[in-house]
């Protein structure tokens, strides 16, 4: 029996002090309705209004997976291309810190090997789904900890949407764009609190 589900009652605190962005997935079957406790985490993610204007796309087969890894390498591929000229109309692409993640991700595959992905679809009409994607993206990464797994996020698939057999390959519905989406896999060492090193708390909060 699979024991990588932690005790129930674990606090939020706890679990993002082990979330780390997984840049490798060890082999291997993931635990037992270990996607689908996922996906239930963004399904209730709180949206404004209760408008609930995301949906999900798992794709858990290898070949489809294989798939997906590729089309997100041609969109990292297409981003670098036009990078000067994205960072022209976006000056916030040419934040020290955001080019240098940027320059980490210029070669090799932008998703590990050996995962699975749950892409997050943002209904248009709603103004406010960008927002609940995020939501929707932050709860399902706790619940991929609680579960035992590695995971990272992947803004990179947002360029499938202009990938016209991607979009129809992800059953992507009318009226709604790829978001981004969370890839998870069986972690390659234990999860534990992460030594990244955090912005000091008072420096990240006013008190009024």
């Amino acid at each position: 029996m699979d024991t990588r589900t932690v005790a129930a009652g674990a606090n939020a605190i706890g679990l993002l002090e082990r979330t780390a962005h997984a840049r490798g997935f060890a082999p291997g079957p993931l635990p037992p309705m270990a996607l689908r406790r996922i996906v239930e985490a963004g399904r209730l993610a709180p949206s404004l209004y209760n408008t609930q204007p995301v949906r999900f796309v798992v794709v858990r087969d290898p070949a489809a997976y294989e798939r997906l890894r590729a089309a997100c390498n041609t969109s990292r591929d297409t981003f670098f291309k036009g990078r000067k000229l994205f960072a022209l109309m976006n000056k916030r692409l040419a934040n020290p810190v955001f080019v240098e993640g940027l320059e980490r991700q210029a070669r090799g595959d932008v998703l590990p090997a050996g995962g699975a992905a749950i892409i997050t679809l943002q209904d248009d009409a709603f103004t406010e789904s960008v927002e609940a994607c995020a939501c929707a993206l932050m709860a399902m990464q706790l619940e991929a900890t609680a579960c035992g797994l590695a995971s990272a996020f992947s803004s990179w698939t947002r360029g499938l949407s202009f990938q016209k057999d991607m979009v129809e390959f992800l059953r992507v519905p009318k009226g709604f764009k790829i978001f981004t989406s969370l890839v998870v896999g069986n972690p390659l060492a234990p999860l534990e609190p992460t030594r990244k090193t955090r912005r000091a708390f008072d420096d990240a909060v006013a008190w009024i």
